[in-house]
């Protein structure tokens, strides 16, 4: 079986990428109907779903290809508590920080988890 690929970027890279784009329009889109305050907060969100994704990218993805199939299942086991606990940890601050514009960092955040199957339905396997 090939590798999964979305015109030449690996699928994690392209997750991370249209969660980016994802959270900029929420970003807009918030700042449109309730001002810039509620724009910070969805772009928070936004970086709720994208720091995380990249966290376990980085874990999983740069590992040496080849290595000890204990090590590799390890790395995925280790990448997704981290990248719980991560988005636990950035949840608490955005309930901190953004109390009053809770539902749009929500929104965003949420918006931005539909990069996952997003992505998966226009990938090519190679």
């Amino acid at each position: 079986m090939g590798r999964v690929h979305l015109r030449g970027i690996s699928l994690a890279w392209a997750v991370c990428t249209a969660q980016a784009g994802i959270g900029l329009v929420a970003a807009v889109i918030a700042a449109l109907l309730s001002g810039m305050s509620a724009a910070l907060a969805a772009g928070y969100g936004s970086l709720i779903a994208i720091i995380p994704t990249f966290y376990f990218a980085l874990r999983v993805y740069w590992r040496q290809r080849g290595g000890d199939p204990r090590e590799v299942v390890g790395s995925f086991y280790r990448g997704e508590i981290g990248k719980m606990a991560l988005t636990a940890l950035m949840f608490f601050f955005g309930v901190v920080g953004f109390a009053e514009n809770f539902l749009p960092l929500l929104c965003a955040y949420v918006a931005c988890l539909a990069a996952y199957p997003t992505v998966w339905l226009v990938a090519r396997i190679d």
